[in-house]
């Protein structure tokens, strides 16, 4: 009775890992026969950064300096993507001519973020190039500037949101393997914004659209 008993545990065993074999083959089967743009033959993880960037641009009349930076995961030791953002740091400003009274000086406050993709070329060489472009939101804010953002007369105007695309061309130097610098122009597009306060008429999309110049370090595996 034990011996049959036995038998009988032992085919159940053989039958279920049977099963399961089976139900492995079917699977890969079915994974191998979907077809897919990217699979791990033709998009491989090949490392990542995080980088500090500053930008110079000009932001409607006065030149500006945004502080900010990117980090991504890069395939195919070409394509990168993730995330990046910038801040408007320095004050940007411009005066207010009303109809009647003193001219009003007007301070912009200025940050956007969003997808940052980049495509490296001949990232091997010691010297090459990359494409990044940002994809995201921004938002600009106006206030009364009396020279001291602790001052009494110091309030909001008015805050708008835009849609920001920045594409650029960077020049990059491999300094050390896990280190790069990078420095190129970038153009920053503004679209959405509005402004209803009267003290803004005539600001556009356009006066808040212009290039950058800009210089990052890139600390990764490359």
């Amino acid at each position: 009775m034990k011996k049959i008993i036995t038998l009988l545990l032992l085919a159940l065993v053989v039958q279920v890992s049977f099963a399961q074999e089976e139900e492995e083959e079917k699977k890969k089967r079915r994974e191998s026969d979907i077809n897919t743009i990217f699979n791990e033959d033709n998009l491989k993880f090949t490392g990542g950064f995080i980088g500090p960037e500053l930008k110079v641009s000009n932001i409607y009349d006065d030149e500006g300096l945004l502080i900010g930076g990117r980090m991504g995961a890069t395939f195919n030791d070409k394509f990168t993507i993730g995330l990046g953002g910038y801040g408007l740091v320095t004050k940007s400003s411009f005066d207010y001519i009303p109809t009647s009274g003193p001219v009003q000086p007007i301070r912009i406050g200025m940050g956007y973020g969003g997808l940052a993709l980049e495509y490296t070329i001949f990232g091997e060489k010691k010297v090459h190039f990359s494409v990044p472009v940002l994809i995201g939101v921004g938002g600009f804010t106006f206030y009364e500037d009396d020279g001291d953002l602790l001052g009494d007369n110091f309030y909001d105007i008015e805050t708008s949101a835009a849609f920001i695309a920045e594409p650029g061309v960077n020049l990059e130097l491999n300094l050390f393997k896990y280190f790069r610098f990078s420095a190129g122009v970038s153009y920053r597009y503004v679209s959405g914004t509005s402004f209803d306060d009267p003290m803004l008429e005539g600001i556009d999309d356009g006066d808040l659209s212009d290039l950058s110049y800009n210089a990052s370090l890139k600390f990764g595996f490359f």
